[in-house]
């Protein structure tokens, strides 16, 4: 929940949204699992999980097998 505090606290003002996968893009790789645990108390898990795949769609190869272990335990199994 700290990174997700943190994270909001470097976004734009308060008048201005940022989005689901602006958040997690903006989240280091080795935080982005408690980010998607925060994010899924406060948003539904079917946002979270489209923002996943947007952010797994454009990530470096290199994170690839680090981001699906995250979308798999949070995302993999259809009640999520």
């Amino acid at each position: 929940m700290n990174a997700l505090r943190a994270l909001l606290r470097r976004g734009p003002g308060p008048d201005e949204q940022v989005s689901t996968v602006e958040l997690l893009k903006r989240t280091p790789l080795a935080q982005l699992e408690e980010t998607v645990t925060a994010l899924k108390q406060r948003q539904v898990a079917a946002e979270v999980r489209k923002a996943m795949v947007e952010l797994i769609a454009h990530a470096p190869l290199a994170d690839f097998d680090t981001l699906k272990h995250i979308y798999l335990k949070h995302f993999g199994d259809a009640k999520n």
